[in-house]
């Protein structure tokens, strides 16, 4: 009698099987996870840049038109005045971007003044966060919202709700869904 130690194919199908069934169900978590992680960094930059604002407006009565003004560097991101998912800024320095996001200001005189990151590229190309720091219509507290832009998100709550957690919509307007931030 041999002794034979090799495996049987059918014991390499089973293994083969058994690994794309894991990887099946692994790959879409470790992907939402990175996601997660990506919108991490987005809500703290926008939350950073808000607070810089916040502070600038205490010293000086007006919020700033552009990153120079305030006392937080950014860097790491590049001055753009081509904004892809853009919001309307009145200064050549109120955008910045790396290859995923794009945070900006956007002082509007007697109009919205926000501060935003959005994700610029990947399957959430146009969601982010946003924080209000003046509604001249009352709508908007003045605190941070979850956004997914219309014309780039079309299904609602794939960013917000799927991604972030948040399922508080509170208004579709101006091209964007703004879910409340708990």
């Amino acid at each position: 009698m041999k002794n034979n130690q090799a495996f049987t194919l059918i014991e390499l199908l089973v293994v083969v099987l058994i690994i794309g069934i894991l990887s099946a169900v692994a790959l879409p978590q470790y992907q939402k996870a990175v996601w997660k992680s990506r919108a991490a960094q987005l809500f703290t930059s926008v939350r950073s840049l808000a607070t810089a604002q916040e502070a600038y407006h205490m010293a000086n009565g007006t919020y700033a038109n552009s990153f120079e003004e305030l006392s937080l560097g950014f860097d790491n991101l590049q001055s753009t005045t081509s904004p892809v998912v853009g919001v309307s800024t009145l200064s050549s320095d109120a955008i910045r971007t790396n290859e995923n996001m794009e945070l900006s200001i956007n002082n509007a005189a007697n109009s919205f003044v926000l501060s935003s990151a959005f994700f610029k590229t990947g399957p959430y190309l146009g969601a982010g966060f946003i924080f209000v720091h003046v509604d001249p219509t009352n709508t908007l507290d003045q605190k941070i919202y979850c956004v997914e832009r219309t014309n780039y998100v079309s299904t609602a709550g794939s960013f917000c709700t799927k991604v972030w957690g948040t399922n508080d919509l509170k208004l579709t307007q101006w091209s964007a869904r703004y879910y409340e931030m708990k």
